[in-house]
């Protein structure tokens, strides 16, 4: 899946989840603030339909007058032909009923509970009781659609309670209203919800067509163009990626080039070395005059050293080329390339009177650029330990340490003895070319380990983490 369909995705998930939390908190409410609006008109009604009644009262007794019943009746079938904000009200729906102190019905507008006992309605046993009275009933049990919704409020004569008028409002009169609004918040919502999501897809398109165009340069890039950087207006983090891109390639140019020019030169200057040595050689064994000798053997040991450096260098490219091991990673014998090494620096060993020594066994890793890691900290051990003295070779989990006798790394060296070229005086020697660490610290990080020297008490220790 692209990015940006991932981002539309995600921010439309969100949205969704987000717009369903909201208009379900609504929904749910919906219904009990028109519920609550309506209770709140028939609590008002209901008290001054009690008033209204009380002026009729006789002898501390509510009096249905005929001119009040004829009255309550006309209002039951009134048609009101109302327009309630686009909805038509052409008819009655409240029910009015009015019992004594006894709780027995008095007045029904609907004329069939006169005479009935409601004393255990919630809406009269409260009342009677000098609490606000108020009730909802099934007229059918099993469906909801047909509750009715009743207020009631105290009938008073001076200052007694004397009966209970109630006024029901019957839910099918508000649903309309419920339903209504309901509607419109599913459209709002649904249209909130369409826009943002064009809206997010534009901003998720935006964004998108810049990752392409900063894709287009990096593989324009890849492919050896000559790419020009995009441009981008704002400060972001695309563009400050794209400058980092831009940054990145400059010195990936400028490295590569510099590792082209020395691996042109060392090959150039491989074939007139080697011509060289040929004639010093030649010089050597036809020269009989020591002092010519001495000049004549100094061509050959410097071609020799010139010669030396370049495989280095080569050596040291071919490493920084990589960007992953060569091969897979195996158990390899340490031992056994210790032994290779040892064959072909015997004379020097040999003349220096050193003895090597290997402690541990296999060391997971990639062959070839182990036994270059291994060489090369043994040549540096082998440069600067004192003769007479133990070379160690060391595996420990997975580090592998050189360990020899001799002169220690004053402290501020220590932290540079890694770099390329850097190198220290060996007794007696000719300074080195200063790149064994530097390819070691190369193969390190191929391995994704590190590379520690220390000094010990009577030498030096090199550590190679695997």
């Amino acid at each position: 899946m692209k990015l940006g369909q991932r981002l539309l995705l995600f921010y439309f998930l969100i949205l969704g989840v987000l717009g369903w939390f909201v208009l379900d908190m609504v929904f749910s409410q919906a219904k009990p603030l028109v519920r609550q609006s309506a209770e709140e008109t028939l609590v008002d009604a209901a008290n001054l339909l009690a008033e209204m009644v009380a002026v009729d009262a006789q002898n501390g007794a509510v009096v249905i007058t005929p001119k009040l019943r004829e009255a309550l009746q006309r209002y039951a079938v009134r048609t009101p032909d109302a327009d309630i904000w686009g909805m038509r009200k052409g008819t009655i729906h409240t029910h009015v009923y009015i019992t004594g102190p006894d709780g027995k019905v008095l007045f029904d507008s609907r004329g069939r509970d006169e005479g009935e006992d409601f004393s255990r309605w919630n809406d009269v046993y409260l009342t009677l009781q000098g609490s606000y009275g108020a009730r909802t009933t099934r007229s059918d049990p099993d469906d909801p659609s047909t509750s009715v919704m009743y207020v009631a409020a105290p009938i008073r004569d001076a200052g007694s309670l004397i009966g209970v008028i109630s006024l029901g409002k019957a839910g099918r009169s508000i649903e309309p209203f419920i339903q209504r609004a309901e509607r419109r918040l599913m459209l709002y919502g649904s249209g909130v919800l369409l826009f943002c999501l064009v809206l997010g897809g534009l901003l998720v398109w935006w964004l998108s067509q810049r990752v392409k165009r900063l894709q287009r340069y990096a593989e324009a890039v890849a492919a050896g163009e000559r790419a020009s950087p995009p441009q981008f207006r704002g400060r972001d983090e695309i563009r400050a990626l794209a400058d980092s891109v831009t940054a990145m390639r400059r010195k990936l140019e400028d490295r590569s080039r510099l590792e082209e020019n020395v691996t042109m030169l060392t090959h150039e200057m491989k074939s007139p070395l080697a011509a060289i040595r040929g004639a010093g050689e030649i010089l050597a064994d036809e020269i009989h005059d020591p002092e010519l000798e001495r000049f004549t053997d100094n061509v050959v040991h410097e071609s020799v050293r010139l010669s030396d450096l370049l495989d280095r260098l080569l050596a040291m490219a071919r490493l920084e080329k990589l960007e992953s091991l060569p091969a897979q990673k195996q158990q390899v014998d340490v031992g056994a390339m210790v032994q290779q090494w040892q064959a072909s620096r015997y004379a020097l060993l040999a003349e220096k009177r050193l003895s090597l020594k290997v402690e541990g066994g296999a060391l997971n890793a990639e062959p070839e650029t182990l036994q270059l890691a291994l060489f090369n900290l043994l040549d540096n051990a082998l440069r600067f330990a004192e003769p007479g003295s133990d070379l160690v070779v060391r595996v420990k989990g997975a580090a592998l340490q050189v360990e020899n006798c001799g002169p220690r790394i004053p402290d501020y060296a220590l932290s540079r003895v890694t770099e390329r070229f850097y190198s220290l005086p060996a007794p007696d020697q000719e300074k080195s070319s200063g790149l064994g660490l530097a390819m070691v610290q190369e193969i390190a990080s191929l391995h994704d380990g590190t590379l520690k020297v220390e000094n010990t008490v009577d030498g030096v220790v090199v550590s190679l983490f695997l």
